[in-house]
């Protein structure tokens, strides 16, 4: 076996050098002048309707319902365009997808513009439209504006000429203009509503609609998001619909993941804590009379009124999620992780149920006051399925707390209780948090559980993340409840063996979240996940993780596997000098796969682009020219490249937060040649998705496998070529980690 390597690079920076050239339209796409006349009857329409309401708005919220997944760089310019400095990307306020079959759906994207510059919008269309039929016979495609062949008259038209090239090549990615609103209502008593972003205070709202205090009550949640009840949802959706962004349920059903028969009850031997790293646990209340109670330090977060309600069966659940990230193993030998035991900070948030509202204040507060814990455990879900349009409320605060504090959090991927599960139900919130790790249940041979539900989220996204053992009705695992063992299953209890894992990799093994949230990806993915995994990418993740913990931190001695850690501060974030050994013939006898994962920023206000910044991941030999061959073909970040959006998402992960990219195992993988003496290279390119951007690093985390396809153990070549190089190379050791991690936990008594 050989050590998994801690490599540290010197990475370079560069700036973005491409510069784009004239705009024109997509060799497929095409403008008419009927489709003109229609796009201005459409916003014709758009203010009449306005026109015909009691004005709420300074301005015009409407839809552009575009004919594809759109890029930001292919998004509408010149059509709805402010005057002055303001761009049309400045003023979109929400994002989702069409209703239409999983792979066909397009863009819809959400614009806060002003009257006035929808009338001018009309007046330039109808010039673009004279040009379109005297210059082009009604009709402009690709290959009209094709530069420098294209012979045009541009003059006299009032426009310039780059005003109507935009124009036209705007009206190509457009199918039509509306009023926005809201197509699916969940069923429920009680809802939250977030509004669309305007200069309109919530309360203001309410003042002119005259809303009766005394009939309609809500609570107010941000600046965006209020609690209603059905009632007062259907007051509001009568008067503004227009207004209306988003709407879910607002009340968390916590599934108690279990059938059993007779607990046990005993005293099971268990030494007193020492110096073991603490995992938080967010669950209902703990039972302190359990035999493991010395490891769990007891927090129960509830009111004064919540706390008058308690019941005893309210302790069941939270105590059971405890007791595996404690004693796991020694409940259920079959899978000792060689994670020993973990002391538990257990934060007993509620009973059976609690509102998403609460829920969220009280995480904010538990982890903003707990700056200590990295690993946080959150086996609590919904019953009702996430949206296809936008992420809960409960998950974009987690993703916000992970994309600012140095925590992760593990959730449960929720369970299916339907009696036919045909189709299976989505995730339910909060394992659509896109930062977090989602975890789904798998049974002793692998398979997904029975109560399974799937990903992905917004139509995109892959969720869950992974899978463990969280057992079935017929093939249960044990947990301690206050009343002994018992047989339990569901993915409440999938999830704490991975928190296990995770706090061993950052608080033991001392590695960065990114790394070892990469580090579970990847080994849960393995050789398999292109093979096989894929396709039950919606239910398994990238895969199962292995049992032992030593499965992720060494490899087989015929791999060399590494990881790295760094700060994309520029566009392109890059090191070529990785010295891959060769073989005797001076060719590369491996195949090779990576994992990068990272925290971005979110917006929950921009619907389906909901992740700020993306981070794209090139690995491979580097060529002559000096740009890398991926190994996952990846060419959509270069000058010469086209590359659409939906083919970049389906191809790339492009927006996606976590990137795997690899070869595929099988018989007859060949030695790859190398470009004269060219090395390997690794590429981490940033794109903002934002008018305003971030303007600072964003860290990320890597791990590289290559694996020698004629068995010969080349580690000691490579760790001799990156030392020479002057990079510091570390062998992962857990022995020497944990004698690091004692030492360190020591007590110094001064005399």
């Amino acid at each position: 076996m050989n050590h998994l390597l801690q490599i540290k690079l010197r990475f370079a920076s560069e700036k973005n050098r491409q510069r784009p050239g004239a705009r024109n339209l997509r060799v497929r796409d095409h403008t008419t002048s009927e489709k003109i006349d229609a796009l201005v009857d459409d916003l014709n329409a758009v203010l009449r309707y306005y026109r015909g309401i009691p004005k709420m708005l300074d301005k015009i919220l409407i839809d552009v319902n575009y004919n594809d997944i759109i890029a930001k760089s292919n998004r509408v310019r010149e059509v709805l365009k402010p005057t002055g400095s303001v761009q049309t990307n400045d003023i979109v306020v929400g994002a989702r997808f069409s209703d239409a079959p999983a792979g066909e759906e397009n863009h819809i994207i959400t614009y806060y513009v002003d009257a006035a510059t929808i009338v001018r919008t009309i007046h330039n269309l109808r010039i673009a439209q004279k040009f379109l039929k005297d210059q082009l016979s009604g009709k402009a495609t690709h290959k009209n504006f094709n530069e420098p062949d294209c012979e045009i008259d541009y003059t006299g038209f009032e426009l310039s000429k780059a005003q109507l090239r935009h124009i036209i090549v705007d009206c190509s990615v457009i199918d039509s203009f509306s009023v926005p609103g809201i197509s699916a209502v969940p069923e429920s008593d009680t809802f939250l509503l977030t509004f669309y972003q305007t200069e309109l205070p919530l309360e203001k709202l309410m003042e002119k609609l005259k809303v009766d205090d005394a009939r309609y009550h809500y609570s107010s949640y941000g600046k965006d998001t209020i609690s209603v009840t059905k009632d007062f949802y259907n007051f509001l959706e009568s008067h503004v619909p227009y207004m209306i962004s988003m709407i879910s349920t607002d009340f968390s059903q916590i599934r108690i993941d279990q059938i059993t028969g007779a607990p046990t009850r005993e005293e099971i031997d268990i030494p007193s804590p020492a110096n073991e790293p603490v995992i938080g646990v967010i669950d209902t209340l703990f039972d302190e009379s359990v035999y493991f109670r010395d490891w769990v330090e007891n927090i129960d977060y509830l009111s004064d009124i919540e706390q008058s309600m308690v019941r005893d069966d309210w302790k069941n659940h939270g105590t059971e999620v405890s007791s595996i990230i404690v004693d796991g193993p020694t409940l259920n030998p079959w899978l000792d992780d060689g994670c020993g035991r973990f002391r538990v900070r257990h934060f007993g948030v509620c009973g059976d149920k609690i509102s998403v509202p609460r829920l969220v204040r009280k995480i904010k507060e538990i982890v903003s006051r707990n700056p200590d814990i990295h690993v946080w455990n959150l086996s609590l879900g919904t019953e009702d399925e996430v949206s296809k349009n936008f992420i809960s409320f409960d998950a974009s605060v987690l993703d916000e707390l992970q994309s600012q504090k140095n925590v992760l959090f593990v959730i449960s991927g929720t369970n299916d209780e339907q009696q036919n599960r045909s189709p299976r139900l989505r995730i339910g919130s909060p394992a659509d948090s896109l930062n977090a790790i989602v975890v789904n249940s798998v049974k002793r041979s692998g398979i997904p559980a029975s109560y399974s539900r799937e990903g992905t989220v917004l139509s995109f996204f892959s969720k869950p993340d992974i899978s463990y053992y969280g057992g079935d009705y017929d093939e249960r695992i044990v947990a301690y409840s206050p009343y002994g063992r018992e047989d339990v299953y569901g993915t409440s209890f999938a999830a704490p063996w991975i928190s296990r894992k995770l706090c061993y990799l950052i608080d033991i093994m001392g590695l960065p979240r990114e790394v070892a949230k990469a580090l579970l990806i990847d080994s849960a993915a393995g050789w398999e996940y292109k093979a096989s995994t894929y396709l039950h990418r919606n239910t398994l993740g990238y895969g199962v993780v292995p049992i032992n913990i030593e499965k992720l931190l060494s490899t087989d001695s015929d791999e060399i596997r590494f990881i790295v850690y760094g700060t994309s501060k520029s566009y392109k974030t890059t090191n070529y000098a990785i010295p891959i050994p060769k073989d005797e013939d001076g060719k590369y006898p491996y195949i090779a796969r990576a994992t990068l994962c990272y925290f971005p920023e979110c917006t929950r206000s921009q619907g389906v682009d909901y992740t700020s910044r993306e981070l794209s991941l090139q690995f491979g030999r580097v060529k002559t020219n000096g740009t890398i061959d991926d190994i996952n073909d990846n060419v959509q970040d270069e000058e010469i490249a086209h590359v659409d959006e939906r083919q970049s998402r389906k191809d790339f992960r492009k927006w996606e937060n976590t990137k795997f990219i690899s070869k595929v195992l099988k018989r007859g993988n060949r030695p790859a040649k190398a470009y004269e003496e060219r090395l390997w290279g690794i590429a981490i390119t940033s794109k903002e998705r934002l008018a305003s951007r971030t303007m600072h690093g964003l860290n990320f985390g890597a791990v590289v496998t290559l694996r020698e396809i004629n068995g010969i153990n080349r580690i000691q070549d490579f760790i001799r070529a990156c030392t020479l190089r002057g990079w510091i190379v570390n062998e992962l050791d857990i022995q020497q980690k944990l004698e690091l991690y004692n030492a360190n936990q020591e007590e110094i008594q001064f005399e």
